[in-house]
């Protein structure tokens, strides 16, 4: 692994991204997919989460063992918060998914084996996209490995059209992904750091698991539009996280400096 990393930082990148969709895409046979919840049992749970546990391990550990923790941004906070706005978008942005409540779909057990999956993923993904993909680009053309970062990061997100029925869900998941791929970009290149990006990232997918899908929001979306249905609300939603995302990533490239 180390060899390959010293030979082509990109083809190292490439690696990892392809052993993340293969082992989970894998792993996630075991459950029959995310979808219906109630139906899975913890020891089906638990393939997917031994295998994203021993993916985020290693990383971890190699980045450690080889000193690179600075670079890849496993280390602390490096800007002023005060001119990242206190985090404050981010953190509404991380919020979205309990626009409608907090509930339980299965049993409290596989519920919360499903969030700790979700949340390991979220780890494993910055570390992947805006650790090895994003610098291993950046030293050549930060421009380009912002974009492709952020593109590569939510196209990423389609391999879910196998594990659940809703596609325009899938759908919409990419194109907002891709804009909070943008923001969490430009927070790691303005910060120096993941780990205002992994703690994001951690709270919207383990929280999405406890999330309710009729609420405050449908019901504000229901008085707005006339119509009370679940995609109108969705899709509601995803413009929201746009908004928020893209207007906060775009004022933090204006206004902070690197």
């Amino acid at each position: 692994m180390t060899k390959l990393y010293r030979k082509t930082e990109l083809g190292f990148a490439l690696l990892w991204i392809g052993l993340y969709v293969v082992v989970m895409n894998i792993a996630l046979q075991f459950c029959s997919g995310f979808d219906n919840l109630e139906n899975k049992t913890v020891p089906q749970m638990l393939v997917p989460v031994i295998c994203i546990l021993v993916l985020a391990v290693v990383a971890t550990l190699w980045i450690i063992r080889n000193g690179l923790t600075e670079k890849f941004g496993l280390c602390a906070f490096k800007g002023n918060i005060k001119l990242f706005l206190w985090f404050v978008p981010l953190i509404v942005m991380s919020c979205t998914n309990l626009k409608n409540g907090l509930g339980l779909s299965a049993s409290f057990g596989v519920t919360l084996l499903m969030a700790v999956n979700l949340a390991l993923g979220g780890y494993v993904e910055e570390i992947i996209f805006r650790g090895f993909l994003f610098r291993a680009m950046a030293k050549d053309n930060l421009r380009n490995a912002i974009i492709v970062s952020a593109i590569t990061f939510g196209a990423g997100h389609i391999v879910n059209v196998f594990n659940t029925a809703d596609i325009w869900g899938v759908l919409l998941q990419v194109g907002y992904a891709i804009i909070i791929g943008f923001l969490y970009t430009v927070v790691v290149y303005k910060g120096g750091s993941l780990w205002p990006c992994i703690a994001s990232h951690i709270f919207v997918n383990g929280s999405s698991v406890f999330a309710r899908e009729e609420g405050l929001f449908t019901r504000f979306v229901a008085v707005i539009f006339g119509s009370a249905s679940s995609r109108l609300a969705e899709t509601c939603s995803a413009a929201l996280i746009i908004l928020i995302s893209g207007a906060y990533a775009l004022w933090l490239w204006k206004h902070q400096k690197a």
